[in-house]
């Protein structure tokens, strides 16, 4: 005799094994004292136990697991006396999509960020913005009093123009010491004297030309714009007061529109992010090593893995791994949708596309920086904020969804009973995989979809046994209206 996999049944017949001695006994006693003749003994719902052998089930656990008290009902309830066949609850099984879907706590992070500071010294003459404004690439944020610096430009200006009367002076000189040394009417000192003065005056038209650019420099770096575009903190230094290099940060410019979503992930999923085309392979994600149910609990006892739909050549097929929904062919990334939940549990509207995927791993947490790139024109998404990356298929695979509670198991494995179209039962024996919905498990292979799927009173039964089917209301098992 199998048992459902449900914990309240599992307690029942729990309770059934602590109390099979005393029922024994207690059947011994009357032996013993003659009380009742052998037929009214064997009478009633009996179960057979492992190591005790058949032992009578009282009344109370009879209903609970199904059993009906066939025996004592035909034989003393009174001759000519018929009972119909066992009354069952039933479920359809419907085909659904079904999707693994993989988790990952991370935050959100800008892709640039800036830390305005003043590369001049100066009082602070204007604040072109508000505190969370969002500015452009260009528009102009501080500007520093540039007085000074324009007068500086200005005598760097004046500087250069005597630099290059000089240097066209040296020039012009050095051009007749050549001349008259050719007709030997100068020395060769005298020469070389005007192509020192030359020289030098090059230089110091070189040394004024780069002063008035840097001059122009300073008066530029006194108005400070937006390097890119983004939303503005608020100002840390306001008009009037003093700043220079070592004031430091002025102002912080965030961009917001697109934005990285950072998550870390741990050495045991790397592979599977690895499985999903990224870092360097094409296979489809098959899970973990371990089958888990729901809830992410490890389960031991796990079916082995579906067989999926989708085939592909055996070489370059993953193997298959228990109770995952694993895809037998190659996929790459974009078969995966990467999208987010937001601290409130809602979903975000725009999908993500993977930048990409650090090339190490951290020593110290046993991690790998993953970052996918989310579009946020309404700025929804924050620096800093707390995310879930959900990595879901894009075209999942149909499976029978059935609840859990039907899934009988067995040494042999796991089977369900099912309803055929002449109310007879017969048991089928399924392999399972989990899906996101508590309660309910995928049938990857057993079932086609649409069979009437037993889920109450399957503890007395026999393969071909007659059944009355009776479906159930809600899926939970509680019956409902008889079936047409």
């Amino acid at each position: 005799m199998t048992f459902p996999d449900c914990t309240f049944l599992r307690c029942a017949a729990a309770a059934l094994f602590l109390a099979a001695p005393a029922l024994a006994q207690q059947d011994q006693q009357q032996d013993q004292s003659g009380g009742g003749s052998p037929q009214e003994q064997s009478s009633g719902p009996h179960v057979d136990l492992p190591l005790l052998g058949e032992v009578p089930v009282p009344g109370f656990l009879a209903g609970i697991f199904g059993l009906d008290d066939d025996a004592s009902s035909g034989e003393g309830g009174g001759e000519g006396q018929s009972q119909g066949p066992p009354a069952v609850v039933f479920v359809t099984a419907e085909v659904q999509p079904v999707t693994e879907t993989f988790r990952f706590l991370g935050r959100v992070e800008p892709i640039e960020r800036v830390e305005l500071r003043a590369r001049v010294p100066g009082f602070i003459e204007e604040v072109g913005f508000e505190g969370g404004q969002q500015v452009d690439r260009g528009d102009l944020l501080f500007r520093i009093e540039p007085s000074q610096y324009d007068a500086a430009l200005e005598a760097a200006q004046a500087r250069e123009e005597s630099a290059r009367a000089q240097f066209t002076t040296a020039e012009r000189s050095l051009a007749r010491a050549r001349e008259l040394r050719e007709s030997g009417t100068v020395s060769q000192a005298q020469l070389d004297d005007a192509v020192a003065a030359y020289e030098a005056a090059r230089g110091d038209r070189l040394q004024a030309e780069a002063e008035v650019r840097q001059a122009q420099l300073d008066l530029d770096y006194t108005e400070i714009t937006a390097p890119i575009s983004g939303r503005m903190s608020q100002p840390f230094q306001t008009r009037g007061n003093y700043v220079s290099a070592s004031s430091g940060p002025i102002a912080e410019l965030t961009q917001l529109d697109p934005v990285w979503g950072v998550f870390a992930l741990g050495e045991n999923r790397l592979i599977e992010w690895q499985q999903l085309g990224i870092g360097g392979t094409d296979l489809a994600p098959v899970g973990s090593s371990e089958p888990q149910d729901t809830d992410g609990s490890t389960d031991p006892q796990s079916a082995k893995a579906p067989s999926s739909p989708r085939t592909g050549p055996e070489e370059d097929a993953p193997r298959d791994v228990s109770g995952t929904l694993a895809d037998e062919t190659a996929a790459s990334v974009d078969d995966y949708d990467l999208w987010l939940l937001l601290p409130d549990g809602s979903r975000y509207g725009d999908e993500g596309e993977l930048s990409f995927v650090g090339n190490s791993v951290d020593p110290t947490t046993g991690t790998v920086e993953v970052r996918v790139e989310f579009d946020n024109p309404g700025g929804l998404l924050l620096p800093n904020q707390n995310v879930t990356l959900i990595v879901t298929e894009a075209d999942p695979p149909e499976y029978p969804v059935i609840p859990q509670a039907a899934v009988m198991l067995a040494r042999e494995g796991r089977s369900v009973w099912v309803v055929r179209d002449d109310d007879t039962a017969t048991s089928v024996p399924i392999e399972v995989a989990s899906v996101d919905r508590p309660g309910e498990v995928a049938v990857t292979r057993g079932l086609e979809g649409g069979e009437r799927v037993i889920v109450r009173g399957s503890m007395a039964l026999r393969d071909g046994a007659e059944v009355d089917p009776r479906r159930a209301s809600d899926g939970s098992g509680m019956p409902g209206a008889p079936d047409p």
